[in-house]
Formats: C-alpha cells, structure tokens, sequence
C-alpha cells in the first residue's frame, strides 16, 4: 500500500495521523527564501560579476522557479547590465524581461516578505529602466507602485531591514527635492524626509542583514549628495568599502566617483588603477572616461586621451559622447596639439545627445567659448581635481586689465574663491565671491548664483544661519543661467536645513 493512501485512511482513525497527512500532502507554502545559493548569486551580482551570477542563479531557479529571492537577484542582473552599458540595441530585451520577471512575482500564491519586498525592488528597477530610456511618465507611474509597496512593506514587516535600505533611500531623495515639487509628491502618496530616511539607511546599514554592504554604499552615496559637510565621511566610506571587497567592482566605481567629486583625484586614480580587471566582470566603459578626467585633472594629457579613446571604443551609448571629445579637445589643445584639438572641437556638434549634464555643458562650450584663456581653463581643472597650490600658482599668471572681458574677469574671480575656499583660505575666498557677482553684474554667467551659493555654504559653517539665509536666497533669485535647476535645488536643500533648531 502506498504511504500516501495509508496515511489517508490513518488520518480518520486519529487526530495525529490527520495532522501528519496534512503536514507530508502540502508542500511548505514559502518557497521564496535566501538560500546559499542565492547569497552566492547576489554576491557575484553586485560585485559585477554578472555571467557567474546567471550561472548560480538559474540553477537556483531550476529547482525552485517560484523562488522571490532568486527572481530579485536575476533582475538585478539585468537591470545593473543596463544602467551601466547603455547599450540602446539591447535595452528593449531588458525591459521585457523585467517586467515579465514582475508579473511572475505578481502571480506567486505566497503570502512572504520575500515576495513584497521583490515586488517593490524589481518595479523600482524598471522604473529606473525606463528613466534610463527616456520614458519619464512611465518611470513616474512605476516608481509610485513601487514606493506605495515599499510602505507597505515597512508596515507589515517593520523589522525586514532591505526594505528599510531602498524605502530609506527613497525617503532621502524625495526630502531633498524643492518644496514645490515635494507638495505634488506628497499628494500622490510619496513622502520624503531626509532624516527618516537616512534613520532607515541607517539601521540598515549597521544591522546585520543580506544587503548590509549595499545600505552602506547608499548611505555613503546620499551623505554626499545632500550634506556637503559630510563629504569627507563619505570618501572614508565609500573608499573603506572598495578597499574591504577589492573583488567588487561596483564599490571601485562609487569610491572613484566620491572621490572624484570631493577632489581626491590621486585616490581615485589609485582605486581605478586597481580595480579588478580579469575577465568575469561586467564591461565598464564608463570608468575610463572618469579616468580620463582624473588625468586631465593632473596635467596627464597622454593618459586623459588614451582613457577616452578607450572609453569610446567600448563605450555603445549615445551619452557622454559630446563630454569625452570635449575632454579630447582639451587634452590635445592643452598638450599642444592643434590639428587633434579642432578635431573634437567639431565633434562635439555631430556626436551624442545632451541629456546629461556633462554633455549639455560640453554643447554649450562650443557655442560660449570659442577661445578659452588657457590659464583660467588650466587651473580650473587643477582646481577640480584637488592641486590647489598649483591652481593659484598658475592663477597668478593672470593679468586683468581694462581691456579684459567681463565673463573672462568674472570668472577669474570665481576660479581665486574656489581655489582660496578648497585652501581654506576663507576670508579671501569670501572676497573673491563677491568680486565675482559684482563682475558678473547685468549677464546671465553661472558665476554668480554659484559664488552666492558658496557664501550661503561658508556663512552656515560659520553659525551665521541669517547671512547664509540671504546668500542661498540670493542665489535663488538669479534667473536664465544654464545651472539654474542644480543651484536651485541646492540652494533650497540648504534652506531646508537651515530650519531646523
């Protein structure tokens, strides 16, 4: 007799022999779970690793296909291919299976953490997807699913810290944006608060967890990003964390990008230097193209034009062409090479598109700044790039006279605060500003929304929250500069904080 249909006619002669029928008859209803198979999977994933992360988790799918946990790790995989290849031939294949991946998840008959928190992580991916493609109205639609489910989750599994990780990380984003905006998201159910958000981050960023290492990265990433007086904590971190994992190639990017953006370019060079290079990993164009800026930061202008050649030939997208020629044009303009020069001067007309903003500024170049002052161009990278002594050493070579433009004496002012600022020469620095804003007087020149808003900066670090009040407010109230969004949007991040007791 089969041990099925004993069990059967067992179960009505007992109660126990209908629990245990009961029991071996109905498979568990969880079947989504972070198995070790999964953790090697996501592991591989988010150290860029992506074909050894298919490989592991497919096996893990074939077993168990309705596995939430591994269905999360195999659309990460995608989405990371795309939003950092870029590649358009492949970007419609990419959508398709995420969303064929969402609507599996959708269709799981398991009520579990795994499968809410995979329904919110893979719709914000697509969302994010979408963005990527240029399709801002679907993005939005599928960011606000995502976020309502994100807060559902937080209610029904207050303690599941990755959920706390993106919620939190959400919550940050939505808190930074201007009020006129924060009003119409806070209509349709999103809500942001910098300091809950980064609460949650937090917490998840030091609790143990499966996505602990990936909490710390954001937290590190969004620090930079709202709190300029964090940056250094940031750089320590993102630098701490590609130094503790040198097999994830993905921190190597967040570390050389902070560092990059808080002028620490020889680190940056150093993380880009070693970074892992066997094969395995994802391709990164990108990161040769930053490479390249670090270079040019340095005076290497041999090694600037390698990188971006580099960059161009691996590189499948149509963004960051117009920002690479241009930095092709300086390197060669500056090392002397005329011919090499004019040729990516024209370049940046016929190539890429202007979404980012890197390439919109490069657009602009060629159509503002016909001839540049060598000098002001020279430490202006020195500048960017962290050798500040250098940057005032070739500033001195700059003569004004009556004969000098207003945008060339505007900005010679600027370029002398910027450098006195990162010295921390500050009462220097604070001159140099206002000469800027008064040389910038009846032009539309980003130079003085800038200064403004660097004095808002140094007058807040000071404890004078009523001069800096004015000084963001001032920034704010120039109009029809082409930097207009980004100073506004920092302008009001700081106004928001200056609220608080």
């Amino acid at each position: 007799m089969r041990l099925h249909t004993y069990l059967k006619r067992m179960a009505f002669a007992h109660p126990f022999f209908l629990c245990l029928y009961l029991f071996l008859s109905f498979p568990s209803q969880a079947a989504s779970v972070y198995s070790p198979a999964v953790r090697q999977a996501y592991e591989a994933t988010i150290s860029l690793r992506i074909p050894e992360g298919r490989r592991l988790v497919q096996q893990e799918l074939i077993g168990n296909p309705d596995n939430a946990a591994a269905l999360l790790v195999a659309n990460q995989q995608d989405f990371l291919t795309w939003a950092i290849q870029q590649n358009p031939e492949v970007s419609d294949g990419i959508l398709a299976r995420q969303e064929k991946r969402y609507q599996r998840l959708s269709s799981l008959k398991e009520n579990s953490v795994w499968v809410s928190y995979a329904l919110a992580e893979v719709r914000l991916q697509i969302a994010l997807s979408k963005l990527l493609q240029g399709n801002k109205l679907g993005a939005a639609w599928d960011l606000r699913q995502a976020y309502l489910q994100y807060s559902a989750n937080a209610r029904l599994y207050p303690d599941f810290l990755p959920n706390r990780k993106t919620l939190g990380a959400l919550q940050v984003l939505i808190g930074s944006v201007p009020d006129s905006y924060r009003v119409l998201l806070n209509i349709i159910g999103m809500q942001g608060s910098i300091e809950t958000g980064m609460t949650n981050l937090k917490a998840a960023a030091t609790k143990s967890n499966p996505f602990r290492e990936e909490a710390q990265l954001l937290l590190a990433l969004l620090q930079h990003l709202v709190d300029p007086e964090a940056n250094d904590l940031a750089a320590e971190s993102v630098l701490k964390l590609s130094r503790q994992s040198p097999d994830n190639l993905l921190f190597s990017f967040a570390a050389m990008h902070v560092l990059k953006k808080t002028r620490e370019s020889d680190l940056a060079l150093q993380v880009y230097l070693v970074r892992p290079q066997q094969p395995g990993y994802l391709a990164f164009p990108y990161l040769h193209h930053m490479a390249a800026d670090l270079y040019l930061y340095k005076g290497d202008f041999s090694n600037s034009i390698r990188s971006n050649h580099l960059f161009l030939s691996q590189h499948k997208g149509d963004n960051y062409l117009k920002a690479a020629n241009y930095k092709l044009y300086l390197a060669h303009w500056l090392g002397g090479q005329s011919q090499q020069a004019e040729k990516h001067l024209a370049l940046i007309a016929q190539q890429g598109k202007t979404k980012m903003e890197e390439d919109a500024y490069a657009e602009r170049f060629i159509k503002e700044q016909p001839n540049p002052n060598r000098y002001l161009m020279l430490a202006r990278l020195q500048y960017d790039g962290g050798y500040y002594e250098e940057a005032l050493q070739v500033m001195s070579q700059i003569s004004l006279t009556p004969e000098t433009s207003p945008a060339e004496r505007a900005e010679y002012y600027y370029r002398k605060a910027r450098i006195n600022h990162g010295m921390h020469n500050l009462p220097q620095a604070k001159r140099n500003y206002e000469q800027a804003i008064a040389a910038s007087q009846h032009t539309s020149l980003y130079f003085a929304p800038y200064a403004a808003l660097q004095l808002g900066y140094l007058y807040q670090d000071e404890q004078k929250p009523q001069l800096a009040r004015q000084w963001y407010t001032k920034a704010l109230a120039y109009k029809g500069h082409p930097y207009k969004n980004s100073i506004d949007g920092k302008a009001k991040l700081a106004l928001q904080t200056l609220k608080k007791p």
